[in-house]
This record gives structure tokens, C-alpha cells and sequence, in this order.
């Protein structure tokens, strides 16, 4: 026969079975709303990386603290830099590019502009001419 000591649940814990402080998360806000964002744009990527996960999925309201004005307009925007490939639609786009907000639209347009080559001093041009 097991006997309980006077005030101990089952597991030896003194109180009542659900006593004690109950987690109470701290309040989330939505970052837009107290910067007085009038729109987000989908250029900066930066700013929407925070709101996308490590497998590329758009982060829920609940997780993120947006309001739900705000949570449309970030989905709009997120799927506009998704396809202009400024974010990545899928986790193995992040892997090979080593984190979500590594694009912006300076560093593609300087990969896509064709380098020439200019003969720096003129009796160069005359030599290779």
C-alpha cells in the first residue's frame, strides 16, 4: 500500500495538480503598425526574411505578431519578391544560397550587366588591334 503525504499530487509535487504560475508569452505587436508603415515594399528583402521560415514558408500571424492587415500585405508582397527571385520558394534555394535574404535587386543587377573589357592606355589597343 502506498500512502501520500498530505498535500502531494501523485508525482510528489506539493499543491494541487494545475497550482503554480501559469505561462503567460509576452504580448506580440505588429512591427508595421508601430512603425507607421504605409506599405511594405517587396524590394526589401531584408525586412521580409523575418517574416519567412527556415523552409521558406510565409511565418503565421500568431508567430509573428503581425494584425491581419498587415499579414495580407506581407503575403502579397513576399510572393511578388518570390517571383522576381529575390526570395527563394523552396528550402533548397536557401541552402545553396546560405540564408534567405542573401538577393537584393543591386547584387543581381551587378551579376547581370556584362563586364567589358577596355584596353586601359591607347598603344594597348594599338598592340592587341
Amino acid at each position: 500500500m502506498v500512502v501520500r503525504q498530505e498535500g502531494t499530487n501523485y508525482r510528489g509535487r506539493t499543491g494541487t495538480r494545475w497550482s503554480g504560475g501559469r505561462y503567460v508569452p509576452k504580448r506580440k505587436f505588429c512591427s508595421f503598425c508601430t512603425n507607421n508603415a504605409k506599405e511594405i515594399d517587396y524590394k526589401n528583402t531584408s525586412v521580409l526574411s523575418r517574416y519567412i521560415s527556415d523552409r521558406g514558408k510565409i511565418e503565421p500571424r500568431r508567430r509573428t505578431g503581425t494584425c491581419a492587415k498587415h499579414q495580407r500585405a506581407l503575403a502579397t508582397a513576399v510572393k511578388r519578391a518570390r517571383h522576381l527571385v529575390l526570395l527563394p520558394y523552396v528550402p533548397e534555394h536557401i541552402y545553396k544560397m546560405g540564408s534567405v535574404a542573401t538577393l537584393s535587386p543591386s547584387s543581381l543587377a551587378a551579376e547581370t550587366e556584362p563586364k567589358q573589357d577596355k584596353p586601359a592606355t591607347t598603344e594597348e589597343a594599338e598592340e592587341t588591334a
